[in-house]
């Protein structure tokens, strides 16, 4: 039988000038999260948008610092790990996925503002805001049994027929070799290591009006960086030695020889909300955020003896744009029920993806990120003791949407695509909190999990 190995996506020829992200390995399998800042927001599954009572408005909804009367301060730490999942074994479409670890690497301050009323309608503030930063990798590899020495496991592989539409099954592979060993042929996808190291940050400056007492509106202006160093190193199959075959990567900064230099990008966006609070049981609000950009060139090493690297495409990453509703209702004094719908546009990350493969036609459609809704559902219960104590609950489903091809399966470069760019899982987050709050202080905790994100939290308000 003959046997081909696909080097997946090696990146040798030019591109065009402009692109929108690139089909590079170290990058499939993510399904990034943005959501509000703040333990207490977290502990109610993110649910925030119309009730926006504290600091962290200025990023959630800036409409709501109106409801601040005292100069603030908050900051808040957080930790997380999230998996990224390659299509490590099996046969298509029977694949096996394999989750791979990546961390936020330590418990930092993701999160800080100082908000400042003025007069009776006008509030001011600054903020800080760390929303992403990830870092990890996966070795996707045959593994070798250590009492055999054989292969118990070997990379992903797929059956195509000479002049078929479709994959087929090993089964029907071999009964076609049967009367013509050269009707259906063998491809296994080569081993490759991924490295993934991101950050974005923003730093903004809010305002809101009280143009009514039920009625405030409020904006932010942005100015944010994103860093980025997506790596891939490919190699031959273990039968030819684990040979290294290319490297791409895919930066925020640029690469002279050998090196790869990380430089953070920019970007100046916005967002603006509202809150109308008809009654005092009752408030409801809205926010939309304007996704920045950022440019993300790609470069490629080819030449396994110095690893030059040259670039290939001027790619960007578009983060998504976010609009969102919310309303908060408090039949008891001490009871409060949040429910947010925040519409996330991640089709903004294949706005005119490049694909690195040889195609037969254009095939950028092929590649999907689909636009969700996700629904955020909390709650809050305040017990009136001395020092009051709060403790939290919440939900929230998060529809798949990492990137997916959804194209031909005739060429084995687009079951190639398919094996990488599989489709995702939707999510569903737990969260719980608790949080004291003192005349002048409070302090709040929460953690949030799911299959693929764990998230834990605390935060810290003084008032003044």
């Amino acid at each position: 039988m003959r046997t081909r190995v696909v080097a997946l996506l090696i990146v040798l020829t030019a591109l065009p000038a402009v692109a929108q992200n690139v089909d590079i390995e170290s990058l499939s399998g993510l399904q990034f999260n943005f959501g509000n800042p703040g333990a207490r927001s977290l502990g109610m599954g993110g649910a925030f948008l119309g009730l926006a009572d504290d600091a962290s408005a200025a990023e959630a909804n800036p409409a709501g610092l109106t409801i601040l009367r005292k100069k603030e301060i908050s900051l808040e730490a957080r930790n997380y790990a999230e998996a990224q999942v390659f299509s490590t074994s099996g046969t298509f479409p029977d694949v096996v996925r394999t989750e791979f670890i990546h961390h936020s690497d330590a418990a930092v301050v993701t999160f800080g503002s100082f908000v400042w009323p003025i007069k009776n309608k006008f509030t001011i503030g600054a903020y800080f805001h760390e929303p992403l930063r990830n870092q990890g990798g996966g070795f996707v590899a045959p593994h070798r049994n250590d009492f055999t020495g054989l292969f118990d496991t070997r990379t992903p592989n797929f059956f195509l027929a000479n002049n078929g539409t479709s994959p087929i099954t090993e089964a029907q592979c071999r009964a076609l070799q049967k009367t013509n060993p050269s009707a259906c042929v063998e491809y296994r996808i080569n081993p490759f290591i991924s490295a993934l190291d991101t950050r974005l940050r923003t730093w903004g400056i809010a305002g809101a009006w009280q143009i009514h007492p039920k009625f405030s509106i409020g904006a932010t202006a942005r100015y944010q960086e994103f860093e980025e160093a997506a790596f891939t190193y490919r190699f031959s199959q273990p039968e030819d030695g684990f040979i290294p075959q290319s490297i791409s990567v895919q930066t925020t900064g640029s690469a002279k020889g050998t090196q790869i230099e990380v430089e953070p990008a920019t970007d100046i966006t916005f967002s603006a909300g509202f809150k109308w609070a008809p009654t005092d049981k009752l408030s409801f609000g809205g926010v939309y955020k304007k996704g920045p950009s950022y440019d993300a060139p790609t470069f490629a090493a080819a030449d396994v003896t110095n690893w030059e690297y040259v670039k290939i495409a001027e790619t960007t990453f578009h983060m998504p744009d976010i609009a969102g509703l919310g309303v908060s209702f408090r039949p008891r004094p001490e009871l409060t029920v949040n429910l947010d719908a925040v519409h996330v546009k991640y089709s903004n990350l294949v706005d005119d993806f490049q694909p690195t493969i040889a195609a037969v036609d254009d095939v950028r459609s092929s590649f999907v990120a689909d636009d969700v809704t996700e629904m955020h559902l909390g709650v809050e219960y305040l017990f009136p003791t001395k020092i009051p104590f709060a403790i939290r609950g919440g939900y929230f489903r998060d529809p798949s949407h990492s990137i997916e091809w959804r194209g031909p399966l005739d060429r084995f470069e687009y079951i190639a695509e398919a094996l990488l760019f599989p489709t995702g899982e939707t999510q569903n987050h737990l969260s719980i909190g608790a949080g004291l709050a003192w005349s002048r202080f409070q302090l709040d905790a929460a953690y949030d999990t799911c299959d693929l994100y764990k998230v834990g939290s605390l935060s810290f308000v003084t008032r003044f």
